[in-house]
């Protein structure tokens, strides 16, 4: 299945709702959510999908998925646009994972392999080539094993403290 990135810019909308989903995840596993697909019809449900945080540092990828459903034509997510009557592309993505901060940092995406990618996108919806995809997957899965091994340790910790003493 393809590998897309979708693109969230802080100065141009907070995600208020990011937080809880981030909560939602680690309670239930998963947290399903509507997105623009920029300009990309082409999007199959079961697809890859990656968040990259753009426009203020730090920059970086925070969140991976898969997606729910093709793109539909609907009402813009912008108010501005909205009252314009602009219509966009969204789709359903059922995220995994999802972090206010980025895991994977633009440093570690400006080099080979993934120096071939433009992460800096201006819309959602680009597809990434495959050898990149596979590359991003592996690096992407390192992250967050590192993460689960620091919250596994850290509620062992206090078992530990307890049976020192």
């Amino acid at each position: 299945m393809a590998t897309f990135l979708f693109a969230w810019n802080p100065k141009i909308w907070n995600w208020p709702d990011l937080p809880d989903y981030g909560r939602r995840i680690a309670r239930k596993g998963f947290v399903d959510a509507q997105w623009a697909s920029g300009r990309t019809r082409q999007i199959e449900p079961g697809s890859r999908a990656f968040m990259v945080r753009l426009g203020v540092p730090p920059k970086g990828i925070i969140g991976s998925g898969v997606t729910l459903t093709a793109p539909v034509l609907g009402p813009h997510w912008r108010d501005d646009k909205i009252a314009l009557g602009i219509q966009t592309l969204h789709l359903d993505i059922r995220w995994e994972a999802l972090f206010e901060l980025p895991q994977i940092s633009f440093d570690e995406l400006a080099v080979p392999p993934f120096s071939r990618f433009r992460w800096a996108t201006r819309a959602s919806g680009m597809r990434i080539p495959t050898h990149v995809a596979d590359a991003l997957e592996d690096l992407w899965e390192k992250k967050l094993a590192a993460l689960k091994a620091v919250a596994d340790d850290a509620k062992a910790a206090p078992a530990r403290k307890r049976r020192q003493a």
